[in-house]
């Protein structure tokens, strides 16, 4: 806002020109404030130049307009949550596919993921990695069609020890007959045991892990 050609101001009047309250930026309220002690605290003997007036006018007036819209915007995302929440909520006890690297072992028995090629692959290695980052072993699942298909592991290292409970992430290398790289992604179908709303993101919890809504690719009874 240009607060300059209004003639001279007294201190009182610079006084309000300052941050109300401390804050950066001015809201409606204040602006109201500033733009009447101008009105005020003018020079009666100067010539008030009416563009001015009416251009502080009109942004008030749009000032007002944008908050207006903002309380507007503010209310329809409450309510969408609401309803997504109220959506997920119906999602307990289902089964979902969810983009996911990671396959448990849990009291001996090992986790199937599901591996998803965008194309055929000559060439598909699996390399399962445990909580420290370090190869446990590496698969060659040899040629694969696109689409998906299952990863099965036996639970066992590449010197056929059996590895304890936990989770394992897992990296795919796929690569089609001219030796170029085939996309690939590994997902999970786990069923969902409770659903949690934090910081306005929605989470499954589904075989121990929180998955956000959108990493959800499929529902299924």
């Amino acid at each position: 806002m240009d607060v300059t050609g209004l003639g001279t101001t007294s201190s009182a009047a610079a006084a309000s020109q300052k941050p109300v309250g401390g804050l950066k930026s001015l809201d409606k309220d204040s602006f109201l404030m500033l733009l009447v002690a101008q009105l005020k605290n003018q020079d009666p003997s100067s010539t008030q130049d009416p563009n001015q007036m009416v251009q502080q006018i009109t942004s008030f007036s749009s000032l007002e307009t944008l908050q207006n819209n903002n309380k507007l915007l503010e209310g329809i995302q409450a309510q969408n949550l609401g309803i997504f929440q109220a959506q997920a909520a119906g999602m307990v006890g289902k089964m979902v596919k969810v983009a996911s690297n990671q396959m448990d072992i849990k009291n001996g028995q090992v986790g199937v993921m599901g591996l998803d090629l965008a194309g055929r692959a000559t060439s598909v290695t699996v390399t399962i990695k445990d909580k420290d980052n370090k190869i446990v072993k590496a698969m060659d699942l040899g040629s694969k069609p696109m689409g998906t298909t299952a990863v099965e592991w036996d639970g066992k290292d590449a010197k056929g020890n059996k590895m304890p409970d936990g989770t394992y992430t897992v990296e795919v290398k796929a690569t089609d007959a001219d030796g170029k790289e085939v996309q690939a992604a590994t997902t999970s179908r786990l069923k969902v045991d409770s659903v949690v709303f934090a910081d306005g993101v929605i989470y499954l919890m589904a075989g121990g892990h929180r998955f956000p809504l959108t990493s959800v690719n499929e529902v299924s009874a």
